[in-house]
């Protein structure tokens, strides 16, 4: 009879609910998480089906929260849109510890396993399926060449994260956070509320934001990165079967870290000429430049290394491992 009862549960289908807040035309989403959800559709044999919603559930820094409260079976997000609430998500966020997307998303899982999960890194109420990150960090904007720090005075500009806030509001600028996140940066050029922002060139032309952009600094390492989260309702995880939990984190973990890596990558190598072709004067960072970035941001790292002290961790042994497990 036992034996019965569990492959009844293990035949169990489900279809869980995703929280749909970027348009499925972008490629972290067509061309990567609905590829992931074909791949957790196909390891279970159809068990584990995931339908993306019509429309957004919840603004976008509550989608964390929207699976723990079971609004949505699962959902990805960003950890920076919510500062101080995850703080040893924090490091992955890190300014010229960037290497590729890959790298970085592949270390931060692997980091995670090691000095984090154990640290409780996230609230209960979710199971982690993934983390990754996107490609280094830079600076674009509409007013002026971005050459040395002191171009940044007076510049309104869309800051990712605290670590871009602070950078930013040293050297002059004035960091702006709107509480759409990337949502609300179309309508912020266009309007003149922002005369730039921290992102990737990829994003600048995925985002079609092009027209608004004349200047790109990029900075060696990134000034910036941005931690990702993919997250499952604890309730509903524990509801599926072991065996289908088992193959649904063989397609997770670090396998998704680097399925998402590699498509992000392949994306910023092609957008940087496109940038080009479309008149933006893209300035590489000088080691004048580089300096006075790297002076400035040294309190960054200590606030992070004394966050993660606070919750049990090693941040030296974890920055440690980031860093050679990325440069791998």
């Amino acid at each position: 009879v036992g034996t019965l009862a569990s492959t009844a549960v293990e035949a169990k289908n489900m279809t869980l609910r995703f929280g749909q807040w970027i348009p499925v035309k972008h490629f972290s989403q067509g061309q990567g998480l609905h590829k992931y959800f074909a791949a957790i559709a196909k390891v279970t044999n159809g068990r584990v089906k995931i339908i993306p919603s019509a429309k957004s559930l919840g603004p976008p820094p509550r989608q964390l929260q929207l699976a723990i409260d079971g609004v949505a079976d699962m959902a990805w997000g960003v950890h920076g849109y919510q500062p101080g609430v995850y703080p040893l998500a924090e490091m992955a966020a890190l300014p010229f510890v960037s290497t590729t997307t890959t790298g970085n998303s592949v270390a931060y899982w692997r980091v995670y396993k090691k000095h984090f999960e154990k640290a409780g890194m996230h609230p209960k109420g979710i199971h982690l399926l993934g983390l990754h990150v996107h490609p280094p960090g830079h600076i674009y904007n509409n007013v002026r060449s971005i050459e040395r720090v002191s171009d940044l005075k007076g510049l309104k500009l869309r800051a990712t994260n605290a670590v871009v806030s602070q950078a930013f509001a040293t050297f002059g600028a004035v960091p702006i956070s709107p509480a759409g996140g990337v949502t609300a940066l179309h309508q912020g050029l266009s309007k003149g509320v922002m005369d730039g922002t921290s992102f990737t060139d990829e994003a600048i032309f995925n985002f079609r934001v092009t027209k608004f952009i004349k200047y790109a600094t990029h900075v060696h390492g990134g000034l910036y990165n941005t931690s990702f989260y993919i997250v499952m309702n604890q309730g509903k995880w524990n509801k599926v079967s072991n065996r289908d939990q088992a193959a649904i984190m063989k397609v997770s973990g670090e396998a998704f870290a680097r399925r998402i890596g590699v498509l992000w990558d392949a994306q910023e190598t092609a957008a940087t000429p496109k940038l080009k072709a479309k008149g933006i004067k893209i300035v590489e960072a000088d080691a004048p430049m580089m300096g006075a970035f790297k002076k400035a941001m040294v309190k960054v790292k200590a606030a992070w290394l004394a966050k993660a002290k606070k919750a049990g961790v090693d941040g030296e042994a974890a920055l440690k491992m980031y860093l050679d497990e990325s440069a791998k």
